[in-house]
């Protein structure tokens, strides 16, 4: 019987323990009720610097945020100009290095930590999330925002309601919802659409901006090419067909928005000789992935990840240029293991793997890479077999591609689903079929019981690129897309 008690209370144990821990990132976790006295981070903040993961935001816009304030209380939390009320406080253990390469892809030790945990309290406010708060030690903490990494010291413990409207100059209307609703809920994201023909002879591109305020979205705006937000600010890239002197040849232009109308002109005065049609499988901040064939050769559907501030000399980097010595032995390692799978003898008929023969595509809502093996003989349009390289696209490419759903959520609500996005602030979804993009609206990780948008395709559309806007950017990527398309 004593045995038998035993046992009895130790699977007891372990089932108790299975529900607290999660075996993903998370050590241990506890949710602080918004009337809790023991705020985890009560008090008054000051932002004094901040860590730069990329050159995307303007140091003007970065600097602006030097020197506000960030209040915690049980009631409201303000950072700088934004209001979170009725905040909850979840706290979260987890892995440094994993926490850090996995929600934004930085080294932990590029910010300065050395623990091998950290503890993150996320703010939300009615389910809807406000930020990540990072706790340094007691008097330090950091918060990303739009990809910078902002340093906070404690100047107080106090936090109360005269000490807000003080410190950031705001009048507070606690009842007034819609006004800290706005603070809250503002994403918005541009969609790169690539169509062509079925001879694969004819690619033209188009962007989509979809934003919304408190799940309701404002007017879709489209506009001709690829509108691409850079550190520089905003790009135009797409791709331009001349037919001279009995030659088809496809390139490449970038340019920035500022400089339309010059770069229109050259654009039409191009041309090269030769047989070249090109077509762009995926945009980012700085690159473009592309596929192209020289019909006059034996290139076809070759590779290539091109610069954007160089698109137009059409010279490929390497997985290695963006991803070191650990891409390149993903991608040599992946190509290896895909050539096990083949039958015998087949592999000795293929080119070995290039380190420049890479591409991204989507898979289940996330980016992957893909490299291809061609075959030494054929001169066929599909000469090739594609693997998956096994590695997660590197920051430098990629810089957001979170999904919080799950792919079976999706699928269970739109079955014909092909693909899936969602927004940083986890209030928007878009999902993609063959034929339509649907816009839903996001809640507790859960979508809308209805499709609050729906945007036909054209025959062949595909994603490109999917750029996401949050907080005050929503206003200013709206207004500046808005003047562009209306002057077209």
């Amino acid at each position: 019987m004593k045995k038998k008690g035993f046992f009895i209370i130790f699977f007891i144990s372990i089932f108790i323990l299975q529900g607290c821990v999660d075996i993903n990132l998370d050590i241990g976790e506890s949710i602080v009720a918004p009337k809790n006295k023991q705020i985890p981070i009560k008090g008054t903040w000051k932002i004094e610097s901040y860590y730069k993961i990329e050159d995307y935001s303007s140091k003007e816009e970065i600097k602006s945020l030097i020197g506000k304030t960030a209040i915690f209380s049980e009631d409201l939390v303000v950072l700088g100009e934004e209001v979170c009320e009725k905040p909850e406080y979840k706290i979260k253990n987890v892995n440094t290095k994993d926490f850090f390469l996995y929600a934004y892809k930085v080294n932990y030790k590029d910010l300065g930590f050395e623990n091998k945990t950290i503890e993150v309290i996320t703010i939300t406010s009615k389910e809807k999330y406000f930020y990540d708060f990072i706790r340094v030690n007691e008097n330090k903490l950091i918060v990303c925002i739009d990809d910078v990494f902002y340093y906070l010291s404690k100047i107080s413990d106090v936090a109360n309601d005269e000490m807000l409207c003080k410190n950031t100059k705001i009048q507070l209307e606690p009842k007034n919802e819609m006004f800290l609703e706005s603070n809250l809920l503002r994403s918005g994201v541009l969609i790169g659409l690539s169509s062509k023909n079925n001879d694969r002879k004819n690619e033209f591109y188009r962007t989509l901006w979809i934003a919304a305020k408190n799940r309701k979205v404002y007017s879709i705006l489209e506009t001709p090419n690829l509108f691409v937000p850079r550190k520089s600010g905003f790009w135009i890239v797409g791709e331009n067909r001349v037919k001279k002197d009995g030659y088809i040849h496809d390139y490449l232009f970038a340019y920035p928005l500022e400089q339309n109308g010059k770069e229109k002109e050259k654009i039409q005065k191009e041309y090269f000789k030769e047989n070249i049609i090109r077509r762009i499988l995926f945009v980012g901040n700085d690159y473009v992935a592309t596929e192209f064939s020289k019909l006059d050769g034996i290139q076809r559907n070759r590779l290539q990840v091109l610069l954007i501030d160089n698109i137009k000399k059409n010279i490929g980097i390497k997985i290695s240029d963006i991803a070191g010595d650990t891409g390149r032995d993903a991608y040599i390692s992946s190509a290896e293991g895909y050539l096990t799978t083949l039958k015998k003898d087949e592999g000795s008929k293929l080119y070995k793997p290039r380190e420049d023969s890479f591409t991204l595509a989507r898979r289940n809502g996330h980016w992957i890479m893909k490299g291809r093996l061609y075959y030494k003989e054929s001169v066929s349009e599909d000469s090739f077999l594609e693997f998956n390289i096994n590695m997660i696209p590197p920051y430098k490419i990629v810089h957001y591609d979170e999904l919080y759903l799950s792919w079976n959520q999706i699928k269970e609500k739109v079955p014909k689903a092909i693909d899936g996005y969602t927004s940083p602030n986890k209030d928007l979804a878009i999902i993609v079929t063959k034929n339509t993009i649907y816009v839903y609206g996001l809640s507790n990780d859960k979508l809308s019981d209805k499709y609050i948008e729906k945007i036909d395709l054209k025959e062949g559309e595909s994603v490109v690129m999917a750029e996401w806007a949050t907080g005050s950017y929503v206003e200013k990527w709206n207004n500046v897309f808005e003047d562009y398309a209306s002057n077209i």
